[in-house]
């Protein structure tokens, strides 16, 4: 659990790996092949990233997912042989996932701390996706060796969710399919933002309570952690801006976090009782107004890391504070 507070903590920071993982999961399970419109003549498909250049020969069937790859391939009916465990749900059930792939016998990689190569090369993969995949420096030429390893093209957490959904379209020989898919999302993006109009030029904050007295907070207006805020027509509150140093503020200026729409995640629920009886954060006027959304670590490393899939989700659980936001003269 520790192991993996700090990879959530580290997302915010923007330093060491990502991926919501810990732990280790069964070994076994078979891939799901990609459905019968797939194209053999789709293949060979050459994709170049920062580390190298990924060339897929045929359909690949036995894929691994290390950095919410699974989403994408779920709009596709594909299951990954593999993928990050995420130890706030640890069974692999994930609720945008219902219905569409079940994890249950894909083996489920600890990308926590050092990726057991071993392991991933047991089990035989012929396509490992690492779109997102913050530690894919130290490990992207041992990965390629073992299959043709998909990375990102600048850095990790830079690349919106329709391009990273679009590389997998492509590794995958499904690019038109996928497509399909991102539109479906976005239409599900634009409603709330047609139905909510009063978001348009409103400010947000979204900061991570992970220890007593560590507060994270996200102050790049161009990381992936925040780009559907900006789909929304929101930006960043000034008081972020100005005040945070290096994603990280002072528990003393607590009251930089005031926005139209306060988002904050806790580690754990200890950490939430703490900062609702802190008196500064009580006094924010986001607080004070009920513009404040406070969410687990779970939904906070969504959050962090939107896809295809999860996107619809986390506007279900931030569409009742939205609404407020946007009502609010």
């Amino acid at each position: 659990m520790r192991r993996r507070l700090k990879l959530l903590v580290a997302v915010f920071l923007a330093v060491a790996a990502l991926a919501v993982a810990a732990g280790c999961g069964s070994s076994g399970g078979g891939g799901t092949s990609a459905a019968a419109s797939s194209s053999s003549a789709a293949f060979p498909v050459t994709l170049k990233n920062k580390f190298g250049t990924a060339i897929v020969k045929s359909q690949p069937k036995r894929i691994i997912a290390l950095s919410y790859e699974e989403d994408t391939l779920a709009t596709l009916g594909i299951t990954p042989i593999a993928y990050a465990k995420n130890e706030y749900k640890s069974d692999g059930v994930f609720p945008w996932l219902q219905g569409k792939i079940d994890l249950l016998k894909s083996a489920a990689l600890d990308t926590s701390g050092d990726l057991n190569l071993e392991q991933i090369a047991a089990l035989r993969p012929d396509l490992i996706l690492a779109t997102n995949f913050y530690s894919l420096a130290d490990y992207y030429d041992r990965l390629s060796k073992i299959a043709p390893t998909v990375g990102y093209t600048d850095d990790a957490g830079i690349a919106t969710w329709q391009e990273n959904s679009t590389i997998i379209g492509k590794a995958v020989g499904r690019d038109a399919d996928v497509q399909k898919a991102i539109a479906g999302t976005a239409k599900i993006i634009q409603g709330v933002k047609d139905g909510l109009p009063g978001l348009a030029g409103r400010t947000f904050s979204y900061s991570f309570y992970y220890e007593p007295g560590g507060l994270a907070v996200i102050d790049d207006p161009k990381t992936v952690s925040v780009q559907l805020y900006g789909e929304l027509g929101m930006k960043l509150a000034p008081g972020v801006t100005t005040n945070v140093v290096d994603r990280s503020l002072s528990m003393e200026k607590t009251e930089a976090l005031d926005a139209d729409f306060l988002l904050i995640g806790f580690a754990t629920p200890a950490l939430k009782t703490e900062m609702n009886a802190n008196k500064l954060f009580a006094a924010i006027p986001a607080v004070k107004a009920g513009r404040v959304l406070q969410v687990d670590a779970f939904t906070a490393g969504a959050v962090n890391n939107p896809t295809i899939l999860n996107i619809p989700w986390q506007l279900d659980q931030l569409r009742p504070t939205l609404t407020k936001v946007a009502a609010t003269s």
